[in-house]
C-alpha cells in the first residue's frame, strides 16, 4: 500500500471517529428547547384565543364561607399559630363574606412564611386552568424576593407530599415540574409587589448565574408587564397544558382579570407519563421578613378548561 493511500485511509478513519465522538456527545448533551412567547400571536388570532379559552369542567371551588372550606386542603401551614385565618368580612371578601388570609410575620433573620395546598387526585390530569383572586395588603412589601401568587404542581406517583421541598434542584423530567403565577421586583427596581411572572421549574431550565438551579423567571417583554395594584382584588389565572412524551408540545398560559397576559409554548414539561397535574399551593413566602405582610385568597377554582373573571 502506497503512503498516499494509507495517508486517506488514516485521514479518513480520523474523521469517521471524530463524526462519531460529536455525534456522541450531542445525543449526550442536547440542546434543550427553549419555550416561545406567542401571546401576540395568539391575540391577533380570535380562533387560537378562543381555543384557549375554552371551557372545561370545574375541578375544585373554594370561596372560604365556613370552616368547611380547611377540610379541602390535605396541608394547611400557619393554621396553629395564627399565621392562616378565614375572615369573615364584606370588606375583606371578594365575594360574599368570606376570604382566607395568610400571613408572614416578621422575623429577626431569614424567611417568614405560610400557605395551603390542595390535591387533584393521584391520577392527575394533562390540563388545568386555576384562577383565585388575590389582594395584597395596602401596605404589603416584601423586600426583594418572595413567593406570593399560587402554583400548579405536576408530580409523579400518588403522594400528596411528592417532591416538596425541592427549591434549587432541577427536575429530571419524571419526577415533577412546578410553576408559579407570582410578582417580582427585579431587586428593588419595580414598585412592590412587583410585576407578574412566572417562576418554573422543569427539566429544561437554565442553570442560575450562582451555578445553582432556581426557578426560571419568565414573563411579558418590559411594555407588557402588569404590577398588580395593593389594596384591590386581582384575578389570576394560568394553566398548564402537559406535552407529549418525547415532544416539546407543552403549553404555559396566564390571565389578569380576564385578560390575556402570557401565552408560551415548546415546553417540554416531563420525560414520563406519570409524570401530571396533581397539586396546587396558595401562600405568601418572603425570603427576608424584615416586616410583617399579609395577603387574602378567595374564589378559588381549578377546572380542565377556561375560568375567567
Amino acid at each position: 500500500m502506497s503512503r498516499l493511500v494509507r495517508g486517506l485511509l488514516l485521514g479518513l478513519t480520523a474523521a469517521v471517529s471524530v463524526s462519531l465522538d460529536t455525534l456522541s456527545e450531542a445525543q449526550e448533551n442536547p440542546t434543550p428547547p427553549a419555550p416561545r412567547d406567542v401571546t401576540v400571536e395568539t391575540l391577533k388570532d380570535p380562533k387560537a384565543l378562543a381555543a384557549l379559552e375554552t371551557p372545561g369542567t370545574v375541578l375544585f371551588e373554594d370561596g372560604f364561607e365556613s370552616k368547611g372550606s380547611l377540610k379541602k386542603y390535605f396541608e394547611i401551614r400557619g393554621i396553629d399559630d395564627g399565621r392562616v385565618e378565614l375572615v369573615s368580612s364584606q370588606n375583606l371578601a371578594h365575594r360574599g363574606q368570606g376570604a382566607i388570609q395568610f400571613k408572614a410575620p416578621a422575623v429577626e433573620r431569614g424567611s417568614s412564611s405560610s400557605g395551603a395546598s390542595g390535591w387533584l387526585g393521584s391520577r392527575g390530569h394533562d390540563r388545568i386552568y386555576f384562577r383565585r383572586y388575590i389582594r395584597f395588603a395596602e401596605d404589603y412589601d416584601q423586600g426583594n424576593h418572595h413567593h406570593t401568587g399560587g402554583s400548579l404542581a405536576g408530580v409523579a406517583g400518588d403522594s400528596k407530599w411528592s417532591e416538596m421541598g425541592r427549591s434549587g434542584v432541577r427536575p429530571n423530567g419524571a419526577d415533577r415540574f412546578t410553576c408559579a403565577f407570582e410578582p417580582a421586583r427585579d431587586w428593588g427596581r419595580v414598585a412592590s409587589p412587583g410585576f407578574m411572572m412566572f417562576y418554573t421549574y422543569w427539566v429544561d431550565m437554565q442553570r442560575a448565574r450562582d451555578g445553582k438551579w432556581w426557578g426560571n423567571m419568565l414573563a411579558p417583554t418590559e411594555e407588557r408587564r402588569v404590577v398588580p395594584p395593593r389594596g384591590k382584588w386581582v384575578c389570576l389565572e394560568q394553566m398548564i397544558q402537559v406535552n407529549t412524551i418525547g415532544e416539546a408540545d407543552g403549553e404555559l398560559a396566564a390571565w389578569i382579570d380576564g385578560e390575556l397576559y402570557l401565552h408560551m409554548t415548546g415546553f417540554r414539561w416531563r420525560t414520563s407519563e406519570k409524570v401530571r397535574i396533581k397539586r396546587f399551593n396558595l401562600g405568601i413566602f418572603v425570603h427576608e421578613a424584615r416586616r410583617t405582610n399579609s395577603v387574602w385568597y378567595d374564589d378559588v377554582v381549578l377546572s380542565t378548561g377556561y375560568i375567567g373573571p
